[in-house]
């Protein structure tokens, strides 16, 4: 049965299905912490049968822990496919490989991380006309971010504004005058890990080492205190690699379409 997170009780047995494992337990706690009293932020929380846990966010879908099995697991992976389509949810991420009707497995996700105490070498520094910014205005770099939808640059702002309010990570940019032209944040926290994301470069900046000069910086930064982690799709592990990062493992990936029947 799906059990709607919505009791004391119910928060500490999420937490404690998350609890060590590595992305979830930074992200999933932390929006959990800012949002689960909040049904009106969209992110909605769910106790599974088995250990697992979900995340709802719209379309997306964070799924950690793991179903039952026989019997009992087709029941509840049969119950979970229909609750997903009722949400009309087309993009899953899972702690393990899960096998659901009409969803399909894609690329997925390299974890990677800088162990705490640690520091990797610091990149070339960007041209003298950028200026970094430690605490800047969240809407242009929201724009950044998400140029091409204004609904998901929105839903950003909103969610990162409310972790730096919390003081839940930080973010940083370079600015070519007052524009954002490059940006990497971390807005989920664990008392252990730092979740990086939301590391954009505007098209016309690209290929000038920004990102790796920014990356690398905050990461140090955030490593003197906690493991930094993030996850990456496929086409960037060389990039990650390159920088010093090590790989720490896999999140799966899913996707469907409703729309076919």
């Amino acid at each position: 049965m799906i059990q709607s997170v919505t009791t004391p009780a119910q928060r500490a047995e999420f937490l404690r299905r998350i609890a060590g494992k590595p992305y979830f337990e930074a992200v999933l706690g932390t929006h959990l912490a800012l949002f689960g009293a909040h049904p009106a932020s969209g992110w909605v929380f769910y106790l599974l049968p088995g250990t697992a846990v979900l995340e709802l966010r719209g379309g997306s879908g964070v799924l950690c822990g793991a179903l039952p099995g026989g019997e009992e697991g087709e029941t509840a992976r049969e119950e979970l496919s229909g609750f997903l389509r009722f949400l009309h949810a087309d993009t899953l991420r899972t702690e393990q490989p899960l096998a659901l009707d009409g969803w399909r497995p894609a690329a997925p996700l390299t974890l990677w991380e800088l162990p705490q105490g640690r520091a990797l070498p610091q990149p070339p520094a960007p041209p003298a006309e950028l200026v970094l910014d430690k605490a800047p205005s969240m809407l242009p770099v929201s724009r950044l971010v998400f140029a091409d939808s204004d609904a998901e640059a929105d839903e950003f702002y909103s969610a990162a504004c409310t972790a730096l309010a919390h003081g839940v990570g930080q973010c940083r940019a370079l600015l070519h005058g007052s524009r954002p032209v490059c940006t990497v944040g971390c807005y989920e926290q664990s008392e252990n890990e730092s979740y990086m994301a939301a590391g954009v470069t505007a098209p016309d900046w690209q290929g000038r080492g920004l990102a790796r000069w920014l990356i690398v910086g905050l990461a140090n930064e955030l490593a003197a205190r906690r493991t930094v982690r993030f996850a990456c799709f496929p086409e960037l592990c060389g990039f990650y690699s390159q920088l010093g990062f090590i790989q720490n493992g896999k999140i799966q990936y899913y996707t469907t379409d409703w729309t076919i029947e």
